[in-house]
C-alpha cells in the first residue's frame, strides 16, 4: 500500500434526508482528500436525492434506485470501489475530523495492517448527550474476541481486497451483517494484523428512527444467535449440545462452510457449553445441569474459569 491510500467510502441510504448532508461533509471536509465516495441511495421520496446532487461533482459515483436492504446497498458500492481501504457510513452517522487521515497513516506505518480500529462516540440526537464511546472488542484469542462479538462498524476499516475476498456482507441479514462479516475475517485471518489506534473516528447518532432505538435489540440477538449455531454447525460440536442451541430462521441464507483456520473451536464451543449448564443450573433445573456438566467434562469441553469451577462444586452436591 503506498502512502497515499485511496478511502473507499459507502454510503448506504435510504429517506435520511434530515441527516445526509451532515453525512457527506464529515467526508467531504477531511484534511485526507484521497477519498473514492460512493453513494448508495435506495429511492429515497424525501430531500436525499437533491442534496446528492449539491455535491454530485465530488462523489465518484451515486445512484437512487429500489434495492434489498442496507447490506445489498453496501454490497452494490462494493462493486464500484477501487480504493486500497474501505469501509461504509449510514446516512444519519459522521466522522469526525482528521479521521481519514489517522486510518491512511496507520495503515501505510503499519505495512501487514488488514483491518484499523478506532473510537466511535455514540450520543443521544435529543440533547448531545455521550451514550458510550468505545473501540472494537478483541481479546487475547478469537474465541474469546467472537463471544461476546463486541462491534464497532463505524470506526473499523478494512483492506478493500479482504472485504472482496470474503465476499462482501450479508445481504440475507438486517441487523448483525457487520457482525457476520467480522466473525468471517477473524475465524480466517485472526486478528494479528488488526491495528487498534486511539482516535476517535466516527459519531453514532442514537433517535428513534435508528434500528437500534427504533426497533430494539431483539432482532439484533436473534439474528446474532443465528450466526452463532451457523458457525458452531461448522466445529466439532456434540450433537446434544447442538440440538439445544438449534436455531432457525426462513430468511438468513449461510453463505457456506466457514474457514475456521484460526478460530480455536475446542474453546469456543466450551464457551457456549458453559453458557448452557449455567442457564440451566440458574433456572433450578440442576439435574439437567448435572447432567450437561458432566457431558462437556467427558466430550473434553470443560475449562477451569472461575464461573465453571464455583458450578461444579455446587453441583457435585447436587
Amino acid at each position: 500500500m503506498n502512502n497515499n491510500p485511496l478511502i473507499s467510502i459507502i454510503i448506504p441510504s435510504y429517506n435520511q434526508g434530515k441527516y445526509i448532508e451532515q453525512t457527506i461533509l464529515s467526508i467531504l471536509d477531511q484534511d485526507y482528500k484521497n477519498i473514492e465516495l460512493i453513494i448508495i441511495d435506495g429511492g429515497s421520496k424525501d430531500e436525499t436525492v437533491s442534496i446528492i446532487k449539491k455535491y454530485e461533482k465530488q462523489i465518484a459515483y451515486w445512484v437512487s434506485e429500489s434495492d434489498r436492504g442496507q447490506a445489498h446497498a453496501i454490497n452494490k458500492g462494493l462493486e464500484k470501489a477501487t480504493g486500497d481501504i474501505f469501509n461504509w457510513l449510514n446516512s444519519d452517522d459522521h466522522y469526525e475530523p482528521g479521521a481519514l487521515k489517522a486510518v491512511a497513516n496507520a495503515f501505510t506505518q503499519n505495512k501487514n495492517a488488514e483491518l484499523v480500529c478506532g473510537y466511535t462516540r455514540c450520543y443521544w440526537e435529543a440533547d448531545g448527550s455521550t451514550s458510550h464511546t468505545y473501540r472494537m472488542g478483541i481479546k487475547d484469542t478469537v474465541a474469546q474476541t467472537l463471544k461476546p462479538v463486541e462491534m464497532n462498524q463505524p470506526g473499523s476499516f478494512y483492506k478493500t481486497e479482504i472485504v472482496k475476498k470474503i465476499g462482501g456482507v450479508n445481504e440475507s441479514l438486517r441487523y448483525v451483517f457487520d457482525s457476520e462479516f467480522w466473525c468471517r475475517y477473524t475465524c480466517k485471518y485472526g486478528t494479528q494484523n488488526v491495528v487498534k489506534i486511539d482516535n476517535l473516528l466516527a459519531q453514532f447518532r442514537l433517535h428513534e428512527a435508528s434500528k437500534s432505538i427504533g426497533e430494539g435489540f431483539d432482532g439484533f440477538n436473534e439474528e446474532l444467535a443465528i450466526l452463532y449455531y451457523d458457525i458452531l454447525k461448522n466445529c466439532k460440536v456434540p450433537d446434544w449440545l447442538l440440538e439445544k442451541m438449534q436455531k432457525e430462521n426462513k430468511k438468513y441464507k449461510s453463505r457456506g462452510a466457514w474457514d475456521l483456520q484460526a478460530l480455536e473451536q475446542e474453546k469456543f464451543v466450551a464457551s457456549f457449553a458453559s453458557t448452557f449448564v449455567n442457564c440451566l443450573y440458574t433456572e433450578g433445573n440442576r439435574a439437567a445441569a448435572k447432567d450437561a456438566m458432566e457431558r462437556t467434562i467427558e466430550e473434553g469441553f470443560f475449562r477451569w474459569t472461575r464461573m465453571m469451577t464455583s458450578l461444579r462444586l455446587k453441583l457435585m452436591f447436587a
